[in-house]
């Protein structure tokens, strides 16, 4: 089936947001008994518990059908029942594997375990398109809950605005509870408010016209926490590498930041750059988030030590993981190239296993502490403010 336009734009914006390891969009699959190929969804993005099914629909030029004829038929019926069987699928057949932007070909079949997946809509209509249809937040199915619906216009703004996984997920579930508060008002007001709104408070039991002024003033220092450059060549540099999507663990803990964690993710990453070439020993660079129970540390590495990686990396990250008491930790050193100085390596490790007690680490820890104190205060709002001081 061609992709459209729409399908199109959609893809890109998800695979900028969500990344494209998370993202897929070229999901026929074949029945398993009778060889038959059916359609999964127009797009996908799984990113372990974040699951989001979407159907796109874009109006054709020369309908003969009205513009709200076709979003009843298009939008409210074939969009719906798409992700109805989407959702079929995925709770009866053993196995679905679709390719993701990367190439790679995955087993979806396993985001059945998300235990909220978001179903959404996204439509393109003429220029003429009724705001009273516009406006409609949700289609209420009584079999599969809340479909989101979302103009495309819309769906790029939201995307622009809040830039990471997880704030899209934090909008989605603060715009169902903002329209269960009150329907009939939530279907009056644009998107533009509901995301103004989102911007002020997480708080959805009231409506306040004056934070629409949210959308002029907001106006984020997005340099703070992009590490796309990080994502786009992490499969080119991590080490130790076995197959090809043993690094996804590693940059999944990365997607699931907010971009006031993702901000003290880079100011350490760039701090171990800075310090990498220091003849001074530098004490590793930490963090732990426990919205995601995931520990991070930097270890900036001098390049005539290159040799001492493995075991620095090794005894760092298992290190860190049991000072948090965390389930998981990544750990990565870096080290400027002994060849070219002006470049850097990356040596990246990731740890998944309950925290035990161990007798010889709280020596270790006890007789030689590692590490450096850290001291993080989260602010109020994120959105109106840097996030961490």
């Amino acid at each position: 089936m061609a992709i459209t336009n729409s399908e199109n734009i959609i893809s890109q914006i998800n695979s900028n947001i969500f990344f494209k390891e998370f993202t897929f969009s070229k999901n026929d699959f074949k029945e398993l008994n009778t060889n038959q190929k059916l359609e999964f969804a127009d797009n996908v993005v799984w990113l372990d518990t974040l699951f989001f099914i979407y159907q796109i629909k874009e109006r054709e030029p020369n309908s003969k059908n009205s513009d709200v004829k076709w979003f009843e038929n298009k939008i409210l019926k074939k969009a719906v029942k798409q992700i109805k069987s989407t959702l079929k699928y995925i709770s009866t057949y053993p196995e679905i594997f679709i390719e993701n932007e990367k190439g790679h070909k995955l087993d979806v079949i396993k985001a059945k375990e998300c235990i909220n997946p978001k179903k959404i809509i996204v439509y393109l209509p003429p220029d003429n398109f009724p705001e009273s249809k516009r406006h409609l937040k949700f289609y209420e199915s009584s079999e599969i809950g809340l479909i989101h619906l979302f103009h495309s216009e819309d769906y790029y703004w939201i995307c622009k605005y809040l830039i990471t996984p997880a704030e899209i997920e934090e909008y989605l579930n603060f715009r169902e509870h903002l329209f269960l508060f009150d329907k009939t008002k939530s279907n009056e007001l644009p998107e533009q408010y509901f995301l103004a709104h989102f911007l002020e408070t997480l708080n959805a039991d009231h409506f306040e016209p004056s934070y629409i002024n949210n959308l002029q003033t907001h106006n984020p220092d997005i340099g703070k926490f992009d590490v796309s450059y990080i994502i786009d060549n992490f499969s080119k540099n991590i080490k130790l590498i076995n197959h090809q999507t043993e690094y996804y663990p590693i940059i999944q803990e990365i997607a699931k930041l907010n971009r006031s964690e993702l901000s003290e993710f880079k100011k350490r990453i760039l701090l171990s750059i800075e310090n990498s070439e220091s003849e001074e020993i530098i004490l590793p660079y930490r963090i732990y988030f426990p919205a995601t129970d995931c520990g991070f540390i930097f270890i900036p590495l001098h390049s005539k030590n290159t040799q001492y990686w493995k075991t620095a990396l090794y005894n760092f990250t298992i290190a860190h993981k049991y000072d948090t008491k965390a389930t998981k930790c990544i750990g990565v050193i870096v080290v400027r190239d002994q060849k070219d100085l002006e470049y850097f390596e990356f040596y990246w490790q990731f740890v998944d296993e309950e925290w035990v007690y161990d007798d010889a680490i709280e020596k270790a820890l006890t007789d030689n502490y590692p590490f450096r104190k850290t001291k993080m205060k989260k602010v109020d709002n994120r959105y109106k403010n840097d996030g961490y001081h």
